[in-house]
């Protein structure tokens, strides 16, 4: 009997190890994903353009810690949920949303999102929730077609980096960073957030600094900060928004222009001097010019 069970624990041993070898192998650092009408299939293998995967979740259940995943043709790859370090590239992908949501639960991690189109399927949700990570890159991306474009709910430390990309006709906030706890901290450079309710919306805990953006065509308004929330503005555009600028925390403004929205600015800001604040039927409350130190 004693012979007998040891035989058992040897071979249930044996069945565990080439199970997880059988996994571990399936897992690479390079996967594809194409369009159904271009022969991806979540049947492939995904480890060549020839033998993409059809959606995104079944690409990443085989991709390794620190991978990658690409688009090899136009299509819609369905919602995705990431827990590892990984870049989704989608630049042959273009012309078509590539996602409907995509969910970053991963703590510790890094995520890059590149080249990407993501529509928020018009559910009224969420496109970009960002429950934990690290570091997100965001970069050349659509964001669009929500109740909420990107979410950054994170407890701090972390960072995000979003540029070049646009953040278009949400039903609610274009881009909120609203922290959990702790310290966001965010970079916008070339971004665009236009037709949305609010173009930015920053809570406590989020330190957002934006250069060379443009905030239009917002109805409620172009950026709020909440009080705890710090938000510093250079080489922007502030227009055609309900209110350019809401303060209710830390926002200071540098070679900007504030024009054309029904009030120019609603708090207490401050300013290097050098911005243009011209035609509002409001100007709102005047900024506080301050030294550069």
């Amino acid at each position: 009997m004693k012979r007998l069970l040891t035989s058992v624990t040897a071979l249930m041993t044996a069945m565990l190890i080439a199970q997880w070898t059988s996994e571990a192998r399936a897992q690479v650092y390079e996967t594809f994903v194409a369009g159904g009408g271009n022969g991806g299939s979540d049947s492939n293998n995904c480890l060549y353009p020839t033998s993409a995967c059809q959606s995104f979740s079944a690409a990443i259940s085989k991709t390794k810690d620190g991978g990658s995943i690409r688009c090899a043709s136009p299509g819609d790859f369905g919602f995705v949920n990431i827990a590892i370090s990984v870049t989704i590239d989608c630049l042959a992908g273009g012309g078509s949303p590539n996602s409907g949501y995509i969910y970053i639960g991963a703590p510790g991690k890094t995520v890059v999102l590149r080249n990407i189109a993501v529509d928020g399927l018009h559910t009224g949700g969420t496109s970009i929730a960002i429950q934990s990570a690290a570091n997100v890159f965001i970069e050349n991306a659509l964001i669009g077609g929500a109740a909420t474009g990107l979410s950054d709910r994170r407890g701090g430390p972390g960072m995000l980096v979003i540029r070049n990309s646009s953040v278009v006709s949400n039903t609610g906030v274009g881009l909120q960073i609203a922290p959990s706890g702790g310290v966001v901290g965010v970079e916008l450079d070339n971004v665009n957030a236009a037709y949305n309710k609010f173009g930015l919306a920053v809570g406590s805990g989020g330190r957002v600094m934006i250069k060379n953006s443009t905030f239009t065509g917002n109805s409620g308004a172009g950026i709020t900060a909440d009080p705890g929330a710090i938000v510093g503005v250079t080489a922007t555009e502030i227009s055609f928004n309900g209110t350019g600028v809401v303060a209710s925390g830390t926002v200071t403004l540098s070679n900007s222009s504030i024009n054309s929205n029904s009030t120019a600015i609603s708090g207490p800001t401050r300013s290097l001097g050098n911005n243009v604040i011209f035609a509002n039927p409001v100007e709102g409350t005047a900024p506080t010019i301050v030294s550069a130190r």
